[in-house]
């Protein structure tokens, strides 16, 4: 009876993930950077060059190139065929995905009573970074690359496969570099590994170095280093590159993950160089920013699938009935999905009646000041009007997100970096410190308004 409930529950728990994972994509698309991926995409599609493409603002002038061009032409295309609805599948489809991914990484070294809860552990940790935006394929891909580097270790085969794959990461998200850092982690970790081979150090650093190279060769070309490497210089304007919350509820899975492994590889009597590396690079990666939170518990997963093993016993290899469960529940989630967004996906989240047409009827080029957090439906939206701000951060120079920050916040001098713009509506959250200054300090005059969302244009004489 133990050993039957040892083996069935697991697979409850993943059925029960994905039946999470399955609602949590069927929503409407609340977050706004998915809108904004959907317009560079439709851009991509109609000629935008990758190696000098342009910008959807007369604000943002950055000399930029795009780090995640073939997911968003791939959203984009979808949205083409099957609209909103389409893309809130390919979401579920990347959170399936994901999950599946992780739960075969981490079965790998673990029989099904660790690998479950390791990876629903791990999904509630990541959850803040669960949206329909390629950064997704990141979490994917970076425990693929450290059970690479892992099996590496243990076996010695040569994972000259993660060379192409960097290339294909390359094309879809900035995060590349980390599987060339957990690569480089790994074969430092065999230099310093007693009767180390140095044939197989100098092949494992051949794959770090061809998968570099890699990334120098995609579509857009060696300028992509250099866009990666910028972010650093924006990281103070984005709330998700600043350190995690501590207080965030979610970051319990993270804690559980990381005591979990820690005390367990305790308890182990060898010394394995290549999961203490890695292990380090994941408390690294837990403390730097919320956004690479989710890295933190891709690499945790198969480390700590890894040290608990060890205190159950041998592996049991994969059964008939586990992959029907796993596979089956995958097919059927994407099937509900399928069925179900049409009718709940269909449509951005709700705007005031008067919004759409309003926009609409302005003329092409009209310069709108808005919310920040407005701005990706705006350009999504509204492809003709010219937003100030949207939150894609690589297309705006250092000192233009300054100034929008410095706007939004009404700092002092707002009011002179509003006028430089020059322009011709503001469309802002009521409740927002830059709607209220514009209205009950500036006297900006409502073209329209609701509770929550108002189109303001500058008294005369303002500007």
């Amino acid at each position: 009876m133990l050993d039957r409930a040892r083996r069935l529950a697991p697979l409850g728990l993943v059925l029960v993930v994905l039946g999470m994972l399955t609602f949590r994509a069927a929503g409407p698309i609340h977050n706004q950077d998915t809108y904004f991926h959907l317009r560079f995409g439709h851009e991509f599609l109609s000629g935008w060059s990758l190696r000098d493409p342009g910008s959807v603002s007369t604000f943002a002038t950055a000399d930029w190139v795009p780090t995640q061009w073939l997911p968003q032409v791939t959203m984009a295309a979808v949205e083409d065929r099957l609209g909103l609805a389409g893309v809130a599948w390919l979401s579920g489809l990347a959170f399936v995905a994901l999950a599946l991914t992780w739960y075969a990484v981490a079965r790998r070294w673990a029989e099904p009573l660790v690998a479950a809860p390791v990876v629903g552990l791990g999904l509630v940790a990541a959850s803040s970074g669960l949206s329909a935006r390629p950064q997704v394929l990141s979490y994917l891909l970076v425990a693929v690359t450290a059970a690479a580097w892992l099996a590496w270790s243990r076996e010695g085969r040569t994972p000259w496969w993660l060379v192409p794959l960097t290339w294909l990461w390359a094309c879809c998200h900035g995060m590349w570099p980390i599987g060339l850092v957990v690569g480089g982690v790994a074969v430092a970790a065999a230099v310093v590994t007693p009767g180390r081979s140095w044939a197989r150090v100098a092949r494992g650093a051949a794959v770090v170095a061809l998968g570099a190279g890699a990334s120098l060769v995609t579509p857009v070309g060696p300028r992509l280093v250099g866009a990666v490497v910028a972010v650093g210089d924006r990281r103070e304007f984005f709330g998700e590159w600043g350190r995690p919350d501590p207080t965030d509820p979610r970051l319990l899975g993270l804690v559980a993950l990381v005591l979990l492994a820690a005390a367990a590889w305790a308890k182990r009597p060898s010394y394995d160089p290549t999961w203490l590396g890695l292990f380090v690079l994941a408390l690294a990666c837990s403390v730097s920013s919320t956004r690479t939170v989710p890295v933190a518990v891709a690499l945790l997963v198969p480390l700590t699938a890894i040290a608990v093993q060890p205190l159950l016993g041998a592996r049991p290899t994969w059964t008939r009935p586990e992959r029907g469960v796993v596979l089956g529940g995958a097919a059927l989630a994407l099937a509900v999905l399928a069925a179900v967004v049409p009718l709940t996906a269909d449509e951005p989240p709700a705007q005031p009646a008067w919004a759409d047409p309003a926009l609409d009827a302005l003329p092409a080029g009209t310069t709108v000041l808005n919310d920040w957090n407005l701005g990706g439906w705006l350009m999504w939206r509204h492809p003709q009007l010219d937003p100030v701000m949207h939150g894609y951060g690589d297309t705006f120079t250092t000192a233009e997100l300054r100034r929008n920050t410095d706007i939004l916040v009404v700092r002092r001098g707002w009011t002179d970096l509003v006028r430089e713009t020059g322009v011709d509506y503001a469309l802002v959250r009521t409740d927002s410190a830059l709607g209220r200054a514009l209205v009950d300090e500036e006297g900006w005059l409502p073209v329209h308004r609701s509770p929550a969302l108002a189109l303001l244009e500058p008294p005369p004489g303002w500007m």
